[in-house]
């Protein structure tokens, strides 16, 4: 079953099933009693019920004054105690989900194998399996939502300030301020640019006051504890004393050990024991100074700034490389710095001049396939050149050899009928040149004596 169709199908259950979660008596007079029954006889019942919410009462009844009685049964109890388990909390671990599943609905099954409830039990186990599984794979809830391992991945620096953020809401809700501002200790050390921290300030303005308050407390009352803790050592058997403060001095020597480290790691809030005066006068001067600074950040500017980082993580994720830059140049120019920042920062800068050197690559290689395709089609031009010349010069060769051919056929055509034209074509010049020869043999005397007449004839004038 999908993901979210099963969620809904919980909740469906959760809302149908009716949340009986006591057993009822009603009287003929119309009360109604809400509580569990103890004992039962053949004329009474013993109840414990409810007088209000907080207070609890026992009493037993006449089985003649009651009306109609309505019993839980255990495997119902059972249920009820399941379903309070989903929505499961934020930020759990494997372990967790796994001492989940091995109580109540390991149990349930177990003690109520034919309950009318098994099968919702067992979504709601599959429910819890399939969160677990999600953890398993880098996943976690915060704030009631999943973020997969891969989200986490494109912001880890956001991601890493959520799950804190979240952590301080969990502290305090059970208004343990130390934890709360150990949290945001870690919060204003490492991700002071973080959406987080900026979200969380307001939180902290709000808890900081509270938190004074209880070190006041702790301070007005240190004289007296101190006195009380002697006067308990005045009562004890000297063994039973000497083991007592031995085990008071490690725990203070413990507690002075962390201190100290904290210090070394130039921790903002440094751990307090009720039992060190000196630590608790230490927080309340760390409470003023911190409340001025906490007073005087531009909550604006943070707030752009963190937006401007939380772009630029997720733009160079998704490898929009310009808008990476610009939204981290922004960042920077509003003073944000740190290891992360810096990681950032040199991450982009190899980026982008990877991205320029295979963009120069690129444009070489294409200039490089342009010429060698510009080479390729002038040769493929020469050659359907020499190609188209060819064909003309098979072409003519081809009407020669048609001409000569047909010319052949002609003559031999001719030298089937008899005589060629060819030969024909010989004889007449050879005839005509006969001809000319006998013209010129018998026609050329007459003419030499008709000269020879005219040349004497003025002698004979004479």
């Amino acid at each position: 079953m999908h993901r979210q169709t099963l969620k809904f199908f919980i909740l469906f259950i959760l809302l149908i099933t009716p949340h009986v979660y006591a057993d009822t008596i009603k009287l003929k007079d119309g009360t109604t009693l809400e509580g569990k029954i103890l004992e039962e006889s053949p004329s009474t019942i013993k109840i414990e019920y409810n007088v209000t919410k907080s207070i609890k009462d026992i009493k037993s009844i006449n089985r003649s004054e009651i009306k109609e009685i309505t019993k839980v049964s255990e495997d119902e109890i059972a249920f009820n105690a399941i379903k309070s388990l989903l929505p499961t909390e934020d930020l759990l671990s494997t372990d967790d989900y796994d001492k989940i599943l091995a109580d109540k609905p390991a149990k349930f099954l177990r003690l109520f194998p034919s309950s009318t409830h098994k099968d919702s039990v067992q979504k709601i186990i599959d429910e819890i399996k399939k969160e677990k599984a999600v953890i398993e794979s880098g996943g976690v809830k915060l704030n009631g939502k999943w973020i997969t391992g891969d989200e986490a991945a494109k912001d880890p620096y956001n991601h890493q300030a959520r799950i804190l953020g979240v952590k301080i809401i969990k502290a305090s809700k059970k208004n343990n301020y130390s934890l709360v501002l150990n949290h945001f200790d870690e919060l204003q050390m490492n991700y002071s640019y973080s959406l987080a921290y900026n979200e969380t300030i307001p939180l902290i303005k709000e808890i900081l006051p509270k938190y004074d308050a209880s070190l006041n407390r702790e301070e007005q009352i240190f004289e007296v504890r101190n006195k009380e803790r002697e006067d308990q050592y005045k009562s004890m058997e000297a063994e039973d004393k000497k083991r007592t403060e031995e085990a008071f001095q490690a725990g203070m020597k413990a507690f002075q050990l962390r201190r100290k480290e904290a210090k070394e790691l130039k921790k903002i809030w440094l751990p307090v024991n009720k039992w060190d005066l000196e630590s608790i006068l230490d927080a309340r001067q760390t409470i003023v100074k911190e409340t001025d600074k906490l007073e005087s950040l531009d909550l604006a500017l943070n707030g752009s700034t963190a937006n401007a980082l939380s772009a630029a993580f997720n733009a160079f994720a998704n490898k929009e490389l310009e808008t990476a830059k610009s939204q981290l140049d922004i960042a920077k120019n509003n003073g944000a710095r740190g290891e992360a920042i810096d990681k950032l920062s040199e991450g982009l800068e190899e980026s982008l001049k990877a991205d320029a050197d295979a963009k120069k690559a690129a444009a070489i290689a294409a200039a490089a396939a342009e010429e060698e395709e510009a080479a390729r089609k002038a040769e493929e031009e020469k050659e359907a050149k020499k190609q188209k010349e060819a064909a003309e010069q098979a072409s003519r060769e081809a009407a020669a050899a048609k001409e000569a051919a047909e010319q052949a056929s002609r003559e031999a055509a001719n030298k089937k009928s008899g005589i060629s034209f060819q030969t024909i074509l010989i004889i007449l010049a050879i005839v005509l040149i006969g001809i000319t020869i006998c013209i010129k043999i018998f026609f050329k005397p007459e003419e030499d004596e008709f000269a020879s007449e005219d040349e004497f004839t003025p002698e004979e004038d004479n």
